[in-house]
């Protein structure tokens, strides 16, 4: 054998090795566990990858016969670049960012499942996952947000519990003891006096009133609540915003069963594919967010990209019957199991550019708002008109939809006006 093909030979065996021996097969070959932990270890995996990568396509290049010889040494020369980029693209990645940079340019599936904000549940399709922290903002092992509490409701306590969205969930502030929640429960035993008082966080991001009734069913009414508080606006409007025809009362024109959206193989593999792609807007890669895992193709709404009806034609044809039904149903099972119902209406603030300000969401939102007014009179259930109450000045808000930690305090401090007012923790005889 000469020496042009023992080069070839050699020179592509050493690319190939350095190619397939990676961090993802040496471990199955040779960790019990699958898995290499030790970033050292890691880091010696991928320099001997781009060492032996580097070295063979050297070997190829100097093959006296290869033709075209400039050519393609400046093809050989970009591959081992766009290599080196990769590696060092997974590196920094895996190893070096931040929490919020690793978030960015991770998929869904390489996110340990602690670690993601929110899991599939077998009957409420989704639902905050336990255990799950991220700086200051955490879930108990329960799955609600907040601190830990018992299923059973200590002797004496008055336990109150928010069902909601993300507006519920305080998904703007991510400070725990910031949210709106939190800070109820705090003002009604700090400024009210009444010291065995616990207020629980139900809400979760895009719960519609479907979910919540779904939710006050099966989970909430095993923890014995005093009081459920409701709260809900935006996201039954989302409901109402899908295809002619695909609005029903099981939320199935709005939302399909939790389910990965495909995702493409140079994103998929590529760490340094997500990056540029980001980087330069590029439509190759967007990190997958919920909506991505649970919305239906018929959605039309806020965060569509199929959306093509008109919105306020989708509103007249699809009245907010069901959001009316799924709020009677929650006041009737509630009281059904001895539980007293607080209904409210929803706030907003119209003074910043996103979908709040369009008007058929506005005219979503009073519809809504009708309707909590409706209810509450028809079966007799409390109603705090918080929309009349809540300022819409932008500096209580992070968004048109949520507040911030400010908002927080603000509308924490009138809901606890109105539970005291109304008399309803007295009746139940707590202690003040």
């Amino acid at each position: 054998m000469n020496k042009g093909k023992a080069a070839l030979y050699l020179g592509g065996i050493l690319v190939a090795a350095g190619l397939l021996a990676g961090k993802w097969t040496l471990p199955v070959l040779f960790s019990p566990d699958r898995h290499i932990d030790s970033l050292v270890a890691v880091l010696a995996i991928e320099l001997v990858q781009l060492t032996a990568v580097g070295a063979g396509l050297y070997l190829l290049m100097r093959r006296p016969y290869l033709p075209g010889r400039e050519v393609s040494l400046v093809v050989i020369s970009t591959i081992f670049s766009l290599l080196l980029l990769e590696s060092g693209s997974r590196i920094w990645l895996d190893y070096l960012a931040t929490d919020d940079q690793a978030r960015r340019y991770r998929l869904a599936a390489e996110v340990d499942p602690v670690n993601r904000q929110w899991s599939p549940h077998h009957y409420l399709n989704y639902y905050p996952t336990p255990s799950y922290r991220s700086g200051k903002k955490a879930h108990n092992s329960l799955g609600y947000r907040g601190r830990e509490f018992s299923v059973e409701k200590p002797d004496g306590t008055f336990r109150i519990v928010v069902l909601g969205g993300s507006t519920t969930y305080t998904i703007a502030v991510e400070d725990n003891e910031k949210t709106f929640t939190r800070q109820l429960e705090n003002i009604l035993r700090d400024s009210y006096g009444y010291e065995a008082v616990e207020v629980i966080n139900a809400g979760a991001g895009g719960y519609s009133s479907w979910e919540s009734l779904i939710n006050l069913e099966f989970r909430v009414l095993d923890l014995d609540p005093d009081l459920v508080i409701i709260y809900h606006g935006t996201n039954d409007v989302h409901t109402r915003l899908v295809e002619p025809g695909s609005y029903r009362g099981d939320n199935s024109g709005r939302r399909r069963q939790w389910s990965a959206p495909p995702v493409p193989l140079l994103i998929k593999y590529s760490y340094l594919s997500r990056i540029v792609s980001s980087k330069l807007n590029l439509d190759l890669f967007r990190r997958e967010g919920l909506g991505s895992f649970v919305n239906a193709p018929t959605y039309q709404g806020a965060g569509s990209d199929n959306s093509s009806a008109d919105p306020l034609a989708l509103l007249e044809e699809h009245q907010p019957v069901f959001f009316r039904r799924n709020l009677a149903n929650m006041v009737a099972i509630a009281r059904a199991n001895g539980v007293e119902v607080l209904l409210s209406t929803w706030a907003y603030s119209p003074y910043f550019d996103d979908y709040v300000s369009e008007p058929h969401y506005q005219r979503g939102f009073h519809e809504s708002n009708a309707v909590v007014n409706e209810v509450a009179r028809q079966y007799g259930a409390k109603l705090f008109d918080f929309a009349e109450k809540m300022p819409g000045d932008r500096k209580y808000w992070s968004d048109g939809r949520h507040v911030n930690e400010e908002g927080a305090l603000v509308k924490a401090s009138l809901f606890a006006n109105y539970i005291h007012n109304s008399g309803v923790m007295y009746a139940r005889n707590t202690t003040k």
